[in-house]
């Protein structure tokens, strides 16, 4: 069971979306709901307090905080109504930073791919990839299209026998321990070397069932012609999955999944959330 729930709060396009998936899984788990708010009034790199005009700051120190508190009764007035246990919280500092520190104290922090607005979300470059790679905790991606009305009952999680993706099998108990089915998608394996190290065929599947998880639907798949991203797409919309579970690689790498590549095509592209690890 999650006992904490983290969400990332703004004044953004996703924020209710996220707050509405963070509330589907709070009602789920019976969980609280810790919304994070970080501070509107970021630095900007070359320049000091006396290059922008007292009444200007003033203003903008103004809208910050209509701002701040038009979310705070937001999160307050929808929390309220779903029946959610929740904090809201305002720290000051760098978005990237406030929201990997406050998701250690909680199980899981809900995030989604900036929209193209003036926002702290939006003018701090890769976001998202940085708050996985520092949080030490899993991050849930909501997508910006399609509803989020249940997550994590039908389950495809992404392994390749690495550690990143055997983090986030971990990180993903409380949700597997939940869901009604389980599908496990292997792209471009190689069976000949889990052969040679003694590995059997059904090893995963029998450890999902020792673990209580559902018997779990085996797909192995190639991505030659399609992508990788294409593939995880596809096999999610085949099995009708509410989640996807993978797990987040080197700094480089992530970079890739998230701005480019394979996940150029899932996140522009995916209609479930995604769950990362790293």
């Amino acid at each position: 069971m999650l006992s904490r729930i983290a969400v990332h709060l703004g004044h953004d396009q996703g924020c209710e979306r996220r707050l509405k998936a963070a509330i589907v899984l709070a009602k789920q788990h019976k969980a609280e709901i810790i919304g994070i708010y970080p501070s509107d009034l970021m630095p900007h790199p070359g320049y000091d307090d006396n290059v922008i005009p007292a009444e200007l700051q003033q203003v903008m120190k103004t809208q910050a905080a209509r701002s701040r508190m038009e979310n705070k009764a937001m999160f307050v007035e929808q929390t309220a109504a779903a029946g959610v246990k929740a904090q809201w919280r305002g720290p000051q500092g760098s978005a990237d930073e406030v929201l990997a520190l406050h998701s250690r104290y909680c199980d899981l922090l809900v995030m989604s791919k900036a929209e193209n607005r003036d926002t702290v979300s939006a003018i701090i470059p890769n976001l998202p990839e940085s708050v996985v790679m520092a949080a030490g905790r899993p991050v849930l991606m909501i997508p910006t299209v399609a509803s989020v009305s249940t997550v994590g009952q039908r389950i495809l999680f992404c392994w390749d026998q690495k550690r990143e993706s055997a983090r986030a099998f971990a990180d993903a108990a409380p949700l597997l321990k939940q869901c009604t089915s389980l599908v496990v998608l292997s792209v471009d394996p190689n069976p000949a070397t889990l052969s040679n190290q003694d590995i059997p065929d059904d090893d995963f599947s029998n450890y999902c069932m020792a673990m209580g998880y559902p018997r779990p639907i085996m797909e192995n798949k190639s991505s030659e012609g399609y992508g990788v991203g294409n593939i995880i797409l596809n096999t999610a919309t085949d099995h009708g999955s509410d989640l996807i579970v993978m797990g987040a690689y080197g700094h480089s790498r992530m970079r890739q999944w998230i701005m480019g590549g394979a996940s150029r095509t899932l996140f522009s592209s995916m209609t479930v959330p995604v769950l990362l690890s790293h």
